[in-house]
């Protein structure tokens, strides 16, 4: 009798639900098919882009910069993610090497502004365009774009330190430049390069070293010890 009454128990819970457990099960089934048909492309789309940047990287290698450019603004234009970010920043060097550093500010800012790209690799665009607009004189393009980098923790903050305190001295600031400068001396962490350049400017700014003036001569010194005036 129990055994009759589980058994229609069962009958009368599967005709109410049966339908939606089917549709479940096949819901269960779709999902899953979808996701591997997903990671399929996905990984079918990396290694064709993949397959790309190799064969732009061998332009450069063989010194065909100019095909190389295209073959990488290709890439960023029509690709989304890390490779087209990387393919930008290539492009941009490329750009660098060949004297257009108008087109290589243009696609470095481009990076920078693109909120699907690694902040890190953003960051970077910011830096290598402030350090070429820095170079034209352009100072206020070079210190918006990486002020927010001058930060603890941000791993290009040693470069942009740098480049905030360049634009202090070329204006005159030069309270500003030696409070960026010494950032970057007292951070062990700061690139031995950079820290040394840090030092040395720092010493300028406090008047330990100048810089000869354009066609100086050291001269020769005289009985005195002093420099012989040419």
């Amino acid at each position: 009798v129990d055994e009759e009454l589980r058994r229609e128990q069962i009958t009368t819970l599967w005709q109410r639900y049966g339908k939606y457990v089917i549709g479940a099960c096949v819901l269960v089934v779709l999902v899953t098919a979808g996701f591997k048909g997903w990671s399929w492309w996905k990984v079918h789309q990396a290694e064709r882009v993949g397959d790309l940047y190799i064969a732009a990287d061998r332009l450069v290698q063989d010194e065909k910069s100019d095909e190389a450019i295209k073959a990488f603004e290709a890439i960023a234009s029509t690709e989304k993610g890390g490779y087209a970010a990387m393919a930008s920043l290539r492009a941009a060097a490329l750009k660098i090497d060949a004297g257009d550093k108008a087109g290589a500010v243009a696609l470095f800012d481009n990076v920078a502004s693109d909120t699907s790209v690694d902040e890190i690799l953003r960051d970077l665009a910011r830096l290598r365009a402030a350090y070429l607009v820095l170079d034209d004189s352009d100072l206020d393009g070079a210190s918006e774009r990486v002020v927010s980098l001058a930060v603890p923790g941000n791993p290009w903050r040693h470069g942009a330190r740098e480049i905030l305190g360049l634009v202090a001295m070329e204006k005159g600031e030069n309270d500003v430049a030696l409070s960026h400068f010494s950032q970057i001396e007292a951070d062990l962490e700061a690139p031995e390069d950079t820290r040394a350049r840090a030092t040395a400017l720092i010493a300028v700014l406090q008047g330990e070293a100048k810089p000869r003036a354009a066609g100086e001569s050291a001269g020769e010194p005289d009985n005195d010890g002093s420099a012989a005036t040419q």
